[in-house]
């Protein structure tokens, strides 16, 4: 009985002083990353990246439309090319006309 006592004293004793290292090395590190975040340099560079992302968005959007409307031109004309072609056997998830696809 005394050796868990003992144990459960040290367990707590333990607990107190690691939380308390714990919590204060967690402040440490946040300070250190708050006062770098503030840090005049650090700052610039942020304006900077900002500015250059303002500066290319309308490019890049467009570029992005593009690329969008010439996928939806493809995909239109693929499907209208499969709901024209007549004489094509249906294929199903299961090969052509229901059968499995043999391998060869």
């Amino acid at each position: 009985m005394k050796g868990k006592l003992l144990l459960l004293a040290g367990a707590a004793v333990g607990y107190v002083l690691g939380t308390r290292a714990g919590r204060q090395r967690y402040e440490d590190l946040k300070g250190r990353a708050d006062a770098l975040w503030h840090d005049p340099k650090v700052q610039q560079k942020v304006a900077d990246a900002q500015d250059a992302v303002r500066t290319r968005a309308p490019e890049l959007q467009e570029k992005l439309t593009d690329a969008a409307s010439r996928a939806t031109d493809k995909v239109r004309s693929t499907m209208q090319r499969h709901d024209t072609d007549v004489d094509a056997p249906e294929v199903t998830v299961h090969g052509r006309n229901g059968h499995y696809p043999q391998p060869g």
